[in-house]
């Protein structure tokens, strides 16, 4: 007989996942800090929000509001680095394991689903870049949503708690202002659901349902639309999130659309073992094994295929795939349950079989994180080694630092993003930084920032250059690339080149970036 005690177990749980994540997340307190694009523009938007800029008309980027809101809590925890949204970093991927070992334990023992549950973080680490990211936090999501939906056609009762309809409502929304082409994973699973309480001819529960998953919606929407109403930003959220990432995805015609996603299968070889090994497995094996009901069956496959579309179908970055990954651990599970009718189930005499097995994940986690930046080279490394290994910005930040009240201008994205955060500043502009959207397209984003540099609006201006650029600037308007951009008239006439840093970027693939920082004339 099993004796250790699921309490147990998700202690262990906690332990690994904060092991992990204070390991090879860059927003650890373990790393001096997280110099990744994408976390940083999150949060100093997030920063001029909860300082009284209003997002999307004073301070811009093209995401959902739903994940500032959520980098606005890490920075009212903490206001000087990612600490609080470490905090929430671990809460949301503890909510994961839970999720993923109590959907497990649907089908498998303790130790097999305990097993799977740790080993699936592997994956997680191997695609996620630094930490922080948007699809992080919905892939947490799913995890509750993937529990809640096998709990229920699991239990052969057709009727459906609408507590879980609840939950899964806050859910779809959450992501519905973060990522909103990534609620397709949520269409077909409750799909089945109501089709299958309204197959059961249970109509006060369908009714309850729905009511339960509006309540839901309106638990997130309320504040969400409040704050962009009293803050006369809703419009403006509109035209940015809906109707500007609707003509940036750029999706061409429905063969351009199909024969880009058949030439992408190749793009789950990224993580060929759970992308697409055992996603494969997840979608198309475990469903006709071991799922009994019929809607549930199709709801699994459809959100497979959909999902695989809505990612892959447009614009790609490497850590896209990252909400894929929840249908490489149902194939786990479907592994976990050949392996257990073979073997047998494993019955554990002490907690220490489990303990062992989540050191050898967490050291295997740790092999795959760079360790770079760490704060236990501050201890050992003299000040001149360390500047270059604790902050690879760090020569910048130092330059920015002697200004009281620093204010700056990145006329790019990449490492200079992280400035904002580690110099504490405050944008004071709206287009403090350039996101991926070019002249032709979003004109009024490089218009502003001229603007800015003929007004002196900033103290600090900062141009980032690849090297080699391997022809990548060619397929930019000439008006963006970092040549134009340094022969800029205003920039020329009202500030002056001061520093040129050149940095190997161990998080964009150890690519070479020159940075030049210029400071405002007197």
């Amino acid at each position: 007989m099993e004796k250790t005690s699921e309490r147990n177990i998700y202690f262990l749980l906690f332990i690994y996942v904060l092991s992990v994540l204070f390991i090879c997340s860059k927003m650890s307190p373990l790393y001096t800090t997280n110099e990744w694009a994408d976390p940083n523009i999150y949060f100093n938007v997030a920063k001029g929000m909860v300082n009284g800029r209003a997002l999307y008309t004073e301070i811009f980027d093209h995401k959902g509001p739903f994940i500032f809101f959520i980098y606005a809590a890490g920075y009212i925890i903490s206001n000087e680095n990612f600490f609080g949204m470490f905090l929430i970093e671990l809460a949301s991927w503890f909510i994961l394991a839970l999720s993923l070992y109590s959907t497990s334990r649907l089908f498998l023992g303790k130790f097999i689903s305990f097993v799977i549950t740790t080993a699936f973080f592997i994956f997680i680490i191997k695609i996620m870049k630094a930490g922080g990211s948007a699809e992080e936090f919905i892939l947490c999501m799913e995890g509750v949503t993937l529990y809640l939906f096998f709990k229920y056609f699991k239990s052969d009762n057709p009727i459906h708690k609408p507590i879980y309809m609840f939950i899964n409502g806050l859910l779809v929304t959450a992501v519905l202002y973060t990522k909103i082409n990534l609620i397709a994973f949520w269409i077909f699973p409750l799909s089945a659901i109501f089709i299958n309480i309204l197959y059961h001819k249970e109509y006060k529960n369908f009714l309850y349902n729905v009511l339960a998953f509006i309540l839901g919606f309106l638990f997130v929407s309320i504040p969400v639309i409040g704050y962009l109403y009293t803050h006369n930003c809703l419009e403006e959220a509109y035209k940015i999130y809906i109707e500007l990432n609707s003509a940036y995805a750029k999706l061409g015609t429905p063969k351009d659309i199909v024969l880009r996603l058949l030439a992408r299968i190749l793009y789950l070889f990224l993580e060929p073992t759970c992308l697409f090994l055992l996603a494969f497995m997840g979608i198309f094996l475990f469903p006709f094994k071991y799922v009994k009901n019929r809607f549930a069956r199709v709801g699994i496959v459809f959100s497979g295929f959909i999902l695989y579309t809505v990612i892959f179908m447009g614009k790609f970055q490497y850590y896209y795939p990252i909400p894929f990954l929840i249908f490489g651990f149902i194939g786990f599970i479907y592994v976990g349950a050949i392996f257990q009718k073979c073997f047998g189930s494993f019955y554990i005499n002490s907690s220490k079989t489990l303990f062992f097995t989540m050191l050898v994940f967490v050291f295997t986690c740790a092999g795959m994180s760079g360790l770079d930046n760490t704060r236990i080279e501050e201890w050992i490394l003299t000040d001149e080694n360390y500047d270059r290994k604790a902050l690879m910005t760090m020569r910048l930040k130092k330059e920015i630092m002697k200004e009281n009240n620093p204010t700056l201008l990145n006329l790019g994205f990449g490492l200079a993003n992280n400035l904002f955060t580690t110099c504490n500043i405050v944008p004071n502009i709206k287009y403090f930084v350039t996101p991926n959207l070019s002249h032709k397209f979003y004109p009024q984003l490089r218009d502003e920032q001229f603007q800015y540099l003929k007004d002196k609006k900033t103290d600090f201006v900062i141009i980032q250059q690849y090297i080699p650029s391997n022809g990548y600037y060619d397929k930019m308007d000439s008006i963006d690339t970092p040549y134009s951009l340094k022969r800029n008239p205003f920039l020329l006439e009202n500030y002056k080149l001061i520093l040129t840093d050149t940095i190997i970027n161990t998080i964009d693939e150890r690519s070479v970036d020159i940075y030049f920082l210029y400071k405002k004339k007197p």
